[in-house]
């Protein structure tokens, strides 16, 4: 997509309205929506919250953690 430049706003072409309830609209939210879901992935933590000793046993969880996401 090219680069434009513009001296004032009065230069800038409007924008195309999409009104809710049309074909473009329905098309334009179901991309975003997988957009979405492609580039952020539902992340679920673990409930609640967790006190560690250490902060090395509080990494050991979060990896651990992290292995069980990834599979």
């Amino acid at each position: 997509m090219p680069v434009r430049k513009f001296r004032s706003l009065l230069e800038v072409e409007p924008t195309k309205r999409i009104l809710p309830g049309s074909v473009e609209f329905s098309r334009a939210l179901r991309s975003v929506f997988w957009l979405a879901a492609t580039f952020a992935p539902v992340q679920k933590a673990p409930p609640g919250v967790h006190k560690f000793r250490c902060l090395e046993e509080a990494q050991a969880r979060k990896k651990a953690w992290a292995r069980g996401r990834d599979e």
